[in-house]
């Protein structure tokens, strides 16, 4: 495995892969990771959610 790979797992998420998850729009999205509610890692550009911090966004209801 590549260190450029190491974002590419299950356990990551695409923006639009976690809007569509969430039923939200790819700005709210950016909303969530400006704000520190989502975790999120930067690989060569591309932003990287973490599944688990969605997961428990959604989990612990604080979606409106």
């Amino acid at each position: 495995m590549s260190i450029h790979d190491r974002y590419d797992g299950p356990e990551f998420m695409s923006v639009p892969e976690t809007a569509r998850y969430l039923g939200i729009g790819r700005k709210m999205v950016y909303s969530l990771l400006e704000t520190g509610q989502l975790a999120f890692a930067r690989e060569r550009g591309a932003i990287r959610i973490l599944r688990a911090s969605v997961v428990d966004f959604q989990a612990n209801g604080r979606l409106t």
